[in-house]
């Protein structure tokens, strides 16, 4: 604390009135705390300077600024002096901004402190205990993270004319834990000396705790997107891609960050019209030109490692809260294997429709419960049965004699579910009663396959 300064004539003059702080702080209607504060040297509210001092029956100026003060104000002039009214405005005006710059520190929760370099005493804002959250005795630790500086370092860091900057976390007095921002800088007395640090410190908690979310959700975000099983493009309103997930670069071979004019890059063929996409094909294209919401697409690609594949492309636009295009996003799905699949088993349907389209024998496929569910053309027209007939539910026993049906349920009957069996018999069709005709019957009852499928095949 300043020697002669205000708190030690505060102190003065409470021995000498035998007043008690309580005293004090029930006249002036404050706490003990702040006239403690008050006789170490802290900041005093103009009103409470002006209570004070009429309690204590001294000069207001004199209390607050000393002796020098009172010289300054009783200097050999007039009273009607114009220069002495001018100082008097000049102290009025510095006393009314002092008062404005403490209530608006207030309004806005920041805390004003200062740190003497030489005594190592600290000052601050009345609100510094309940913002920092901690007792008075705490409040050094909260504020001086750098006491234990040296002066090369202290005015490397606070004196080069330029406030000094650093955020820093302190634990309340309730095990609470709270952010800070602090900005100070060094000043020096007339000889230019290192005489104090004086600094503000406002709470950033909220700040920092939405940092810490907004953290944990890119992270949360980013990993999603790394193991999603679809390739993920995201471009900026111009068109130029600026992401392109793992599953990209699978199906790819290789993602390049190009803009609209280099879409051509990735080559692509529709699946329905075998047309080139270009340039402007792709659903990310028109998502940002045209704000275009597509549709699932299918398209054939050739991969930058000369790999043909097909994939489902179809992309979103973003948007801000305006409507306008800010962006877009396009989802690939890889469909190689599914298509390849597909092509397989049409060509084995194409050939196994192949076997009931032929002229050379008759084909029937039935189910387990021996209703007819494919007849060939060749045996539609040997029975000569009509659209009505075909389109109605056709039993074995309607195109087959009696006795030939029961022995092909007997043989069934004794067949093995687990094995291919394979059987020859004769029998006549309802056709003409005179026809012989060698049968062949096929039971197939494998793992998912339809159980009890039977092609009956008439030479």
């Amino acid at each position: 604390m300043k020697k002669n300064g205000f708190g030690e004539r505060l102190k003065t003059l409470l021995k000498q009135k035998k007043l008690t702080q309580a005293q004090v702080a029930t006249a002036v209607g404050t706490s003990i705390p702040s006239v403690n504060r008050w006789t170490k040297g802290g900041e005093i509210e103009y009103e409470n300077l002006r209570t004070l001092a009429d309690f204590l029956t001294v000069n207001w100026v004199w209390l607050r600024y000393g002796d020098e003060a009172i010289e300054s104000l009783n200097m050999a002039d007039p009273e009607d002096s114009p220069m002495k009214d001018l100082r008097r405005e000049y102290l009025n005006q510095i006393l009314e901004n002092e008062a404005r710059m403490k209530a608006a520190l207030k309004m806005a929760q920041i805390i004003n402190w200062e740190w003497n370099v030489l005594t190592d005493t600290v000052n601050c804002s009345e609100n510094a205990t309940a913002l920092f959250g901690v007792s008075t005795a705490h409040l050094p630790n909260c504020m001086l993270p750098f006491t234990q500086l040296s002066l090369e370092e202290l005015i490397t860091t606070f004196g080069n004319g330029q406030p000094h900057n650093w955020d820093y976390q302190i634990v309340t007095d309730n095990n609470e834990i709270k952010w800070f921002t602090s900005r100070a800088e060094l000043v020096y007395d007339a000889a230019k000396r290192p005489l104090k640090v004086i600094g503000i410190s406002v709470d950033i908690t909220d700040r920092k705790q939405a940092e810490t979310a907004l953290e944990q959700s890119e992270y949360t975000l980013k990993k999603i997107i790394d193991i999603v099983p679809v390739g993920l493009w995201v471009a900026d309103k111009t068109g130029q891609i600026t992401l392109a997930n793992p599953e990209v670069q699978r199906i790819w071979g290789e993602a390049k960050y190009v803009g609209l004019d280099r879409y051509d890059e990735y080559k692509g063929w529709w699946e329905k019209s075998g047309e080139e996409l270009g340039a402007k094909g792709w659903t990310l294209a028109r998502a940002v030109e045209a704000g275009e919401t597509s549709k699932p697409e299918i398209v054939n690609i050739e991969t930058f490692d000369g790999k043909a594949r097909t994939i489902i492309m179809h992309a979103t636009p973003l948007r801000d809260r305006q409507d306008n295009v800010i962006g877009a996003i396009e989802i690939n799905q890889d469909i190689t294997e599914l298509k390849n699949t597909e092509r397989t088993l049409k060509k084995l349907l194409e050939q196994w429709q192949a076997v009931f389209d032929q002229a050379e024998f008759s084909v029937i496929q039935l189910d387990e419960t021996l209703n007819i569910k494919v007849l060939s053309e060749k045996i539609k027209t040997e029975l000569n049965l009509t659209d009505n007939a075909l389109n109605s539910e056709l039993l074995l026993s309607d195109i087959l004699d009696t006795t030939t049906t029961d022995t092909i349920q007997k043989k069934l009957q004794g067949a093995a579910a687990d094995e291919l069996t394979v059987f020859t018999l004769k029998g006549n069709t309802k056709t003409n009663d005179n026809e012989k005709n060698m049968l062949y019957v096929i039971h197939d009852e494998r793992q998912d396959v339809d159980p009890m499928t039977l092609i009956f095949i008439f030479s």
